[in-house]
């Protein structure tokens, strides 16, 4: 029984470790430090061994280094760093035109989406004249990264340039990793084409987000870069923020779903789910929370099914799932609450009357409600964002939408009625504060004859 010890299941395929089993109320403190705390290792390392090399070399020598370190970590030598329109329209023309159509009906679901995101300006009078308001306004340019490397993301492409767009973003950059033979993939320029977005980066790492952060000879320069990426890409993201040249998204971890389901949850379709997260990448992370022994019993009996079969990206799902967990609790209750600390970035919740919890839930990148609302149809064709907080960062943050894309800028008007009522606090707040002499002095001024 798993209700008095931790019990690990010995998924007996060569090569694999143990799915541990674990109830909630008995993880030791250090174990739910690991899981509440677990964006990952410190940058300083890499830090300044690369990235800061890397981004200063760009800055210096621009488009020549990104040549350079293009060649060096990707194996590609590139002339011309932006793809040319006869690339972006062969790449169009070579794409499987029923993959084009099913990205074509995704746009139309995100635009959809996205488009209620718009925010009004805000405008009103005090009765004493006081006039103030909030504009909101476009940022000019955007860079838009794309991974490459293990797979091709032109889902990302639609995620990142749609909200800008919607936002009214002047100029915006693609930035994605080419093959060895200096090519993006086609199903990224095509969705390019697809949005009207013609400059793409063919460049990725710390060297391509470099590039967009200063600009470079070819590259336009961006006010903010979003979009996941290795933890290089995350880095330099990181240390250009710090330096003050750009606005980025947030720090991007590895990939992560928290399943919440009950024992009327279907065994493979929370198998599947769980697996569809373990393929992105290695350090992918997949937590299943059930209040049912059986049904936990039942998915690692699934899980273990799928790695003895093979196939897929079977070597990086067996990897990933080192790193899985399943978490027995007494209620759906205990469950939600032990997520609300977690801060997922793709939560589940697999129980009859899902919708009956929403208010109680917090602290989710995005919330996937049922047994019919997998990850995948959010990642690719709902109409909500995938590029989301990691690592427990929903706890604090949120999923690129219109509003990351946007600048607020707060204004007032005051009379002189209107000034004269502020007169005496401002001296007084100035005065506790030690600035009442050109703080306070300031307003004073206006009023003596």
């Amino acid at each position: 029984m798993l209700t008095d010890v931790r019990v690990c299941i010995q998924l007996r395929h060569a090569g694999w470790t143990m799915i541990p089993v674990k109830r909630l109320k008995e993880l030791s403190r250090e174990e739910l430090d690991s899981l509440f705390n677990r964006f990952g290792g410190d940058f300083s390392e890499i830090m300044m061994d690369s990235v800061i090399p890397i981004v200063n070399d760009v800055r210096s020598c621009g488009d020549e280094a990104v040549r350079h370190y293009t060649e060096r970590f990707d194996g590609a030598r590139i002339e011309a760093l932006i793809a040319t329109p006869e690339e972006m329209e062969s790449a169009t023309a070579r794409f499987d035109k029923k993959a084009l159509d099913a990205f074509r009906r995704a746009k139309d679901n995100i635009e959809e989406f996205h488009g209620h995101q718009k925010r009004e300006n805000i405008r009103y009078t005090r009765a004493d004249g006081t006039t103030l308001g909030v504009r909101y306004e476009a940022m000019e340019s955007a860079g838009l990264y794309v991974p490459g490397g293990k797979a091709s993301y032109p889902s990302s492409v639609l995620m990142g340039a749609i909200p800008a767009l919607i936002a009214g973003v002047k100029e915006i950059t693609v930035i994605t990793p080419p093959d060895r033979t200096g090519m993006v993939p086609d199903g990224v320029l095509a969705v390019c084409g697809l949005l009207g977005v013609t400059r793409v980066l063919k460049s990725g790492g710390a060297q391509g987000i470099a590039a967009s952060g200063f600009g470079t000879e070819s590259v336009a320069k961006s006010d903010i870069i979003v979009g996941p990426g290795n933890i290089y890409v995350t880095a330099a993201k990181t240390y250009l923020f710090s330096m003050g040249i750009v606005q980025i998204d947030s720090m991007a971890g590895p990939s992560e779903v928290l399943i919440i389901a009950d024992g009327t949850a279907e065994p493979s379709w929370v198998a599947c789910d769980l697996l569809s997260q373990a393929e992105h990448e290695e350090r992918a992370l997949a937590v299943l929370v059930t209040t049912s022994e059986e049904l936990a019993r039942s998915v690692i009996a699934e899980i273990e099914r799928d790695i003895s079969l093979g196939g897929g990206r079977i070597e990086i799902k067996r990897k990933a799932l080192e790193h899985a967990v399943v978490i027995l609790v007494d209620s759906i209750d205990e469950a939600i609450e032990f997520s609300n600390r977690y801060g997922p970035e793709h939560m589940e919740l697999m129980v009859p009357d899902p919708l009956a919890y929403l208010d109680r839930i917090r602290n989710v990148g995005s919330l996937f409600l049922g047994a019919h609302a997998p990850v995948a149809v959010g990642d690719y064709y709902s109409g909500t964002n995938h590029i989301l907080p990691t690592g427990g960062a929903a706890r604090f943050s949120s999923g690129v939408s219109v509003e990351t894309f946007l600048r607020r800028t707060t204004y007032q008007h005051l009379t002189p009625e209107a000034l004269r009522g502020a007169l005496e606090p401002v001296l007084a707040m100035s005065s506790v504060e030690g600035f009442e002499d050109k703080h306070g002095g300031s307003v004073e001024i206006r009023f003596r004859k």
